[in-house]
């Protein structure tokens, strides 16, 4: 079952809203907290033992306008919310729909049962001419499912961050 936004707040899975607009019928907007670029290469394996995440380097907004202009290229968000998922809900985030009809899209994985902390994604502007994003922009929708059972829940290196480059250190921001 899904759960409607009503339901995600008086639960308190979303935290850190920006305004009470964020509750949408089947979810909650997230909003932009930053965006970063990637500054090395990442290492991934099977068991974790080799893996290194990538660095990042933070953009600024610009001291004019307050806003940033991200052209053609992938690009790292966080987004000020953060979750506290039940062990017996998953999440899942979805590009808004002025987002996608931009030339902009969001990718991102599953938010397991368990998982409490810092949201992420991938931020791909696809649009040729780019796109101008300011603080707070509504960029995604989380929506939240219940689980046909309780599980053991998320015990992962991410477990608690406060940001999407996570705890580990190999992903540490340049310039925090």
């Amino acid at each position: 079952m899904i759960l409607s936004g009503r339901e995600v707040l008086a639960r308190q899975l979303v935290r850190n809203l920006r305004h009470t607009t964020q509750q949408q019928p089947c979810g909650i907007d997230l909003t932009l907290r930053q965006i970063s670029a990637w500054t090395s290469a990442a290492t991934l394996d099977f068991d974790n033992t080799k893996r290194q995440a990538s660095k990042t380097s933070i953009l600024p907004f610009t001291t004019t306008n307050h806003a940033i202009t991200l052209h053609p290229g992938a690009y790292l968000v966080d987004f000020n919310e953060t979750v506290q998922v039940p062990l017996n809900c998953m999440g899942s985030m979805f590009p808004r729909s002025s987002l996608w009809r931009s030339g902009v899209g969001i990718t991102a994985g599953v938010v397991d049962a368990g998982y409490e902390g810092a949201l992420g994604a991938l931020l791909e502007v696809k649009n040729p001419h780019g796109v101008v994003l300011y603080p707070d922009a509504k960029l995604a929708q989380i929506v939240f499912e219940e689980l046909g059972e309780t599980v053991e829940g998320y015990s992962g290196i991410y477990q608690g961050s406060r940001s999407s480059v996570g705890r580990d250190g190999a992903g540490r921001p340049e310039n925090p």
